[in-house]
Formats: C-alpha cells, sequence, structure tokens
C-alpha cells in the first residue's frame, strides 16, 4: 500500500518553502553575455593546448584578482572563504539521488556493466538512468506527465523534516550534485530560460534550477553552506549511470562531436580504446552552434552558465555557497582519458574564474585517470587559478576484491592506518582537500543486520574511525557521507490517490523497505539506528577510537 504525501508523515509532510509543483519562481535567469561567450569559446578551443589556456588562466586571474594565491596558503584561505566550517571542519552530508537520479535496472543482465546495481538508489522505480526513467514516463504517460513527476521529486525528496533532522546531527555543509542540464532552457523555449519546465535537447526534464535556488534558502535558515557539485556533464563517464548511461566519457574525448550518444547496452567490446556495443543510440536536438561543437564544449558551457547564475544570486543566498565543483569523478571506468581531464579542468577553472574570481573551486580525479594530479593542480595555482581545493572520495566498500571479504577489525585497521595514505601526496603538495564522499558500505555492499546490536556497535565504531582519519589532518577542510537519505519506499510518479508522489507505507528517508540492500548508505536511517552520533559526541569519540588501531 502507497501513502500519499498529504497523510502527514514527517517525510511526507509537503515543503511550506516550495509550496505546489505548479508554483513558478519569479527569479529570472540571467543568459550569457556575448563576451562572456566568446571568452569560453575562446577558452574551449584551446582545450588541447595547456601551455595556452594556462597563460590566459594566468592573465584572467591577473586581471580580476589583484594578486594570485600562494600555494602554500590555499588551505587556510579556502577555510576562510564563503562561509566558515565549524572549528575548521565541515561536518557534511551529500543530497545524492535528488537534482541528479542516481537510478538503476530492477536486475543485472548476462552483459551488465560492473557499475549495475539493482535498486540502487530506489526500490519503487527503476531505469537505466534518470534520461531512461524520463523517456520511459514521456512514452507511456505523456510529456505533462514526466514534468510533474520530476517536479514531484525535486520538491518532496529532501523534506524540511530530514533538513532539520540533519542540522540536530551537526551537519553544517551539503554537497548537493547537479547535472549539466540544470542551466539548459527547454527545447522550442519561448524565454529561452533555464527555469522553464519543459525538455532538454537530449530529454532531461528542465526547471531544476529553481529548486536549486531555493534550497540555498532552506540551508542559510538553518545556518548550512553548499557545495554545489556538477556531478554528471555530458557522458561523464562510461557505463555508468551518472544521468545518462553512455559508454564511452564523451565529456573527456577531445573529437567527440555533439549528435546522437551511444548506449552502454548489450555486450560491449573495447575497440580503439572506445566501447562498441549494440548500436543503441540516445538522440539530441543540440545543435554545434554557440562554440558547442564537442561534447566538451557543451560541459564547459554548463560551467559558464552556472557560475555565472551563482555569481548574479542575491548576496544572502550567494554566501550559502560555498564552492563549485567543476566534475566529479571524471572519465570514471574509462582508460586513457587523462590528458583529456587535465585539459578540461584549465579550460573549466578559466570558464568559472570569468563570473566567480574568489569563490573556492572544487576538482575530482579518479583512477585510471589520475596521474600526478597534485603537480597538475599546483600548477594551475601558481599560474593564477585562484583557491582550488580537491575532492577526494574514500570507500572501505571497494577495497578488496569481490569475495575476499574483509573482517571488521581489518577495516578499522584500514580507516586509521591507512585511510590518510590516499590523500597524503595533496597535503605534501600543500594543497586543500575535502573527503566529498565516503560511507558504511563494506565488502562490495554485503549485507550487514541492521536489528542486531553488535552489528551495529561495529558500524558506529568504523564511522568514528573514518571520521577520526578525515578529521586528524589539518589538510582537510571536512568530510561529506554520502547520502542524506536513500530513496527506499518513495514514488515520485502522480497518482489520483497521491498527486505530488508517495511513500510507501512503513517506510521513510529514516527507515528503508525490510530487505533493501543500501540502508546504510542514508545518514538519516544510520542516525536514527544509534549508529550516527551528534557532531559534538562524534569528533569527541573520533579523537580516542583509533588508539591501537594500526598494531
Amino acid at each position: 500500500m502507497l501513502v500519499g504525501l498529504e497523510s502527514g508523515s514527517r517525510v511526507g509532510m509537503r515543503d511550506p518553502l516550495l509550496g505546489s509543483p505548479d508554483e513558478s519562481s519569479p527569479r529570472s535567469f540571467v543568459a550569457l553575455s556575448f563576451v562572456v561567450a566568446a571568452l569560453a569559446a575562446l577558452s574551449i578551443a584551446s582545450i588541447v593546448m595547456g601551455e595556452t589556456v594556462t597563460e590566459r588562466l594566468a592573465q584572467t586571474a591577473k586581471n580580476q584578482m589583484a594578486g594570485a594565491t600562494e600555494m602554500t596558503s590555499q588551505t587556510a584561505s579556502a577555510k576562510t572563504a564563503g562561509a566558515e566550517s565549524r572549528d575548521g571542519f565541515w561536518y557534511g552530508v551529500s543530497l545524492g539521488g535528488w537534482l541528479v537520479i542516481e537510478i538503476n535496472p530492477a536486475r543485472r543482465s548476462s552483459v551488465s556493466s560492473p557499475d549495475v546495481r539493482p535498486q540502487w538508489m530506489f526500490d519503487e522505480v527503476e531505469a537505466a538512468s534518470e534520461l531512461d526513467f524520463v523517456t520511459t514516463l514521456r512514452s507511456s504517460r505523456g510529456d505533462a506527465y514526466a514534468v510533474r513527476t520530476m517536479r514531484n521529486h525535486w520538491s518532496n525528496y529532501i523534506s524540511d523534516d530530514m533538513l532539520d533532522a540533519a542540522a540536530a546531527l551537526g551537519v553544517d555543509a551539503v554537497r548537493i550534485p547537479v547535472g549539466y542540464w540544470i542551466v539548459d532552457a527547454p527545447v522550442n523555449s519561448s524565454s529561452g530560460s533555464a527555469l522553464e519546465y519543459g525538455f532538454s535537447p537530449e530529454g532531461f526534464v528542465t526547471g531544476g534550477l529553481n529548486c536549486l535556488g531555493r534550497m540555498l534558502a532552506r540551508l542559510r535558515a538553518r545556518s548550512m553552506v553548499a557545495l554545489i557539485d556538477v556531478h554528471a556533464l555530458p557522458c561523464n563517464s562510461g557505463c555508468v549511470s551518472d544521468g545518462i548511461d553512455c559508454a564511452n566519457p564523451l565529456a573527456f574525448s577531445a573529437d567527440a562531436l555533439v549528435g546522437d550518444i551511444p548506449r552502454c547496452t548489450g555486450a560491449c567490446e573495447l575497440t580503439g580504446g572506445e566501447r562498441v556495443c549494440d548500436g543503441q543510440v540516445y538522440h539530441t536536438r543540440r545543435g554545434g552552434g554557440g562554440g558547442s561543437r564537442r561534447w566538451v564544449d557543451v560541459g564547459l558551457r554548463s560551467i559558464a552558465s552556472l557560475a555565472e547564475w551563482v555569481a548574479a544570486l542575491p548576496a544572502a543566498d550567494a554566501a550559502a555557497v560555498a564552492g563549485l565543483q567543476l566534475a566529479n569523478e571524471p572519465a570514471l571506468n574509462s582508460d586513457g582519458h587523462d590528458d583529456a581531464v587535465k585539459a578540461y579542468y584549465r579550460a573549466a577553472v578559466t570558464a568559472a574564474r570569468a563570473h566567480l574570481p574568489s569563490l573556492p573551486l572544487y576538482l575530482s580525479f579518479i583512477p585510471p585517470n589520475d596521474e600526478a594530479v597534485p603537480a597538475f593542480v599546483a600548477g594551475l595555482v601558481a599560474a593564477g587559478a585562484g583557491r582550488l581545493v580537491i575532492d577526494q572520495h574514500w570507500y572501505l566498500n571497494w577495497v578488496s576484491p569481490p569475495g575476499s571479504p574483509l573482517g571488521w577489525e581489518e577495516m578499522h585497521r584500514r580507516a586509521c592506518s591507512e585511510a590518510a595514505q590516499t590523500w597524503r601526496p595533496y597535503v605534501a603538495a600543500g594543497l586543500p582537500l575535502i573527503l566529498g564522499e565516503w560511507s558504511l558500505a563494506t565488502n562490495h555492499d554485503e549485507h550487514v543486520d541492521i536489528a542486531d546490536a553488535a552489528a551495529r556497535a561495529q558500524l558506529r565504531r568504523l564511522f568514528l574511525a573514518q571520521l577520526a582519519a578525515f578529521s586528524a589532518d589539518a589538510g582537510v577542510l571536512g568530510a561529506f557521507f554520502w547520502t542524506l537519505r536513500m530513496g527506499s519506499g518513495w514514488d515520485p510518479r502522480p497518482t489520483d490517490a497521491a498527486p505530488d508522489g508517495s511513500q510507501r507505507e512503513g517506510s521513510s528517508a529514516w527507515r528503508s523497505r525490510d530487505g533493501y540492500p543500501y540502508r546504510v548508505w542514508s545518514l538519516l536511517e544510520m542516525a536514527e539506528q544509534g549508529v550516527v552520533p551528534r557532531r559534538e559526541e562524534a569528533m569527541a569519540a573520533a579523537r580516542t577510537v583509533c588508539r591501537g588501531a594500526g598494531e
């Protein structure tokens, strides 16, 4: 049985700040000026010429920032930019699954990619990606139904009660994943505004920028700040469901022209360094004009547009933005894109700095495209890139091969004694960083019996051990747990009985459905189970939890 949002349960409460999904925002989106477009096009055209872009970075910084920040002072300056973290360390969480729906098929097949995880992050709806989900809604029920479904999700997936619960835990910063399409105006738009609801050239529902803007006010009311994370560029990875399930990371392929996108469907083989699958494609109505001839150009223009939007925010809302992340786990699951990732970052920093001369910019790297990153980022800083912060992800879930599970004691030891080794090169180079993603999942999502008190005690100890490793290093500005809630039981599709979407009876953001395999990824659920303590208690306990762990 499904319970509508009007039922009055604490998870199903309607957000009074957001109102009805049918309300429109009065805020107008500022279009890119001709000068900014020219600057972005110039940077994009030079993406394969690292030296030229670096020189331009230096000139841009010289003109906009009265002197570049020294690399050795990056950690101190990043902490004080925007809004300060409490005690110099952010006790953070990600709003995963909100503005980028990380959705997976209901089951694996014999040809599924390794990234396919049935019921991640939702168990009432399923699809290969957000774009596939929207496309199916449109074909089965029509365009208006698809738009209403997405507006239900944006308006009700993260409620005020959930933000209040996070604040009560001491959370003072949230990382908000967004997709490149959040700054797209609908195809055939009458206004040309990304605030208008409709469909992007690839078929995503547009208008999510309205909810991002309102979220900043909601966070500010709770003394929280936001790190806006461009989590999904156009084909950010290969065979990974980050908005769109592409065969190859076209955002980091210098020769990938805008056009229909090969999908990661059927059996895929590597040919000439690229995956060739069964020939199915995503269609796009995006032209190659405006300097966006390649997919990397589309990604860079989204960075420029989002940076311009942040720069135009009212002062009170702008104060809630602590940083802009330019990519997330770029070219994950695809080898041979190291140079392209670095070229992208050179151009993306230039595009963002045209609007945000002092806001910290966050850069994410992940194997196999992470060669000599500290030297590369230090070079950008020396060239005048301003405040740059590394987004490091550390998951115990994947530290051992499948079929070789680690015991609790070994996991505690690794958290206490080995975690910091992964980011030590950044600290040695004087580069600040955050732990942008971490969790309590272990051994490739091995089942943990939450009903067992001993298992909960081990999870609590593991939470504290990881927090201890993160907070002990002066170079780490904060850590962001993935994620605030999981989507078990949540269905945003409107019905006559529940036009705003529904939460299955007996489930909530604090309680997944029985048998749901990803409960330990939810901060709210783990707090409800006594695993995650309040900030003050957690930080105090973290000081001693690792004593003797490495012996």
